[in-house]
């Protein structure tokens, strides 16, 4: 699987000094779980696309006009639709039955939630470890 990130909001840098990466307020995605780009009826890429680097499906992705974002959504017990203004769809597809997370959310103030098949969402904060899963604020309804 090839992981997805989506960034929104305004730019922040990172803290750690050993990645030198921008990021968003937001940061949406996955770095396991199967994901789609669609609009209308057609997928535009996805993570089983074959492409000689990981570099070319960037570009795939940046060919895409996201919109601004207007949802974000859970389609089935497992799978996640983030929808945009412009008919583009962003489908995060659980292909996993343990616990690892599948379908996360950087958040700003440092609150992170997540997603696993068997752990349900959880939220907690990421600066510091989660010292056992009743740390993370249980999401489940």
């Amino acid at each position: 699987m090839r992981s997805l990130s989506l960034g929104f909001g305004q730019e922040v840098k990172s803290a750690l000094k050993l990645n030198e990466k921008d990021y968003r307020e937001w940061e949406i995605g996955t770095y396991r779980s199967a994901w789609r780009v669609t609009q209308r009826a057609t997928i535009l890429c996805g993570s089983q696309d074959v492409v000689d680097s990981i570099d070319e499906l960037n570009v795939a992705l940046a060919r895409v006009d996201l919109g601004r974002f207007a949802s974000l959504r859970q389609v089935s017990d497992f799978d996640i639709r983030i929808d945009f203004d412009s008919g583009v769809a962003v489908d995060f597809l659980a292909a996993a039955s343990d616990d690892d997370e599948y379908f996360h959310v950087f958040c700003p103030g440092g609150q992170y939630i997540e997603l696993s098949a068997r752990g349900g969402w959880k939220t907690g904060p990421t600066n510091k470890p989660w010292a056992d899963p009743g740390v993370a604020g249980d999401l489940t309804p």
